[in-house]
């Protein structure tokens, strides 16, 4: 139906008002975040060459994200970050949710790029 069809129907006392309010403001589904299955990882040290093309085949296929969870809950009570006061079940929570980019660029040229898929 269309507004004016609900309004008119409401006008002419057809419908009741809670009725026709539902007819006219439907709820909205809040939809939820797809969760990430795994985590691909690139890091590069540009002074050493050598360990970056090992980084490059050390992380070439990606990461299943029970592996990472796993690994970062045995340090779940420390801070990841002091100063924005991280903890790494936040950390955890917040790379769990599919197409989440983190590029961290380091003052000496160091690069890692963690993308969740």
């Amino acid at each position: 139906m269309t507004k004016d069809e609900v309004l008119t129907q409401l006008n002419q006392k057809e419908l009741k008002p809670k009725k026709a309010y539902q007819m006219l403001y439907p709820k909205v589904k809040i939809r939820k975040p797809r969760r990430a299955s795994f985590v691909k990882l690139s890091i590069s040290v540009p002074e050493s060459r050598g360990v970056t093309i090992f980084l490059k085949i050390l992380f070439l296929l990606p990461i299943p994200m029970f592996i990472i969870k796993w690994i970062a809950k045995r340090k779940a009570d420390q801070v990841v970050s002091e100063q924005m006061n991280l903890t790494t079940g936040e950390l955890i929570d917040l790379i769990s949710i599919r197409g989440v980019k983190v590029d961290i660029k380091t003052a000496t040229k160091e690069r890692i790029l963690i993308k969740t898929i």
